[in-house]
């Protein structure tokens, strides 16, 4: 993973690390807007940290300079392309089939990896 250090590093269909509720969690990146300073993400989410996971696209407000942000680019021969990868992600939104062992990771390997 290399760490996002501007809004150029940001790339839809790779995959995003970041904290939410203060653990760190990966999803898909979707969206860039850099002119709202927000990316918008799918991932497993949830409404407080006790809830049921769903996968949700939701939107982000971000700053690289202020925030650790990782960015892992597959490697091509390994990977679906971006906007596969983005299709494959959608296709599940809504869906709550997280388990207490899942990790984010999980939906993104899922996503990502032929």
């Amino acid at each position: 993973m290399d760490i996002v250090r501007s809004f150029n590093d940001f790339v839809p269909g790779h995959i995003v690390e970041f904290k939410y509720y203060w653990i760190w969690h990966q999803g898909i990146l979707t969206e860039v807007d850099p002119t709202k300073k927000t990316i918008k993400v799918i991932h497993y989410g949830t409404k407080h940290l006790f809830a049921t996971r769903t996968i949700v696209e939701e939107e982000f407000e971000v700053d690289p300079l202020k925030q650790d942000i990782y960015i892992s680019r597959a490697d091509p021969q390994y990977s679906y392309t971006p906007d596969e990868v983005i299709g494959k992600a959608r296709n599940r939104l809504g869906e709550q089939k997280w388990k207490s062992g899942n990790r984010s990771y999980d939906l993104c390997r899922q996503c990502v990896f032929k």
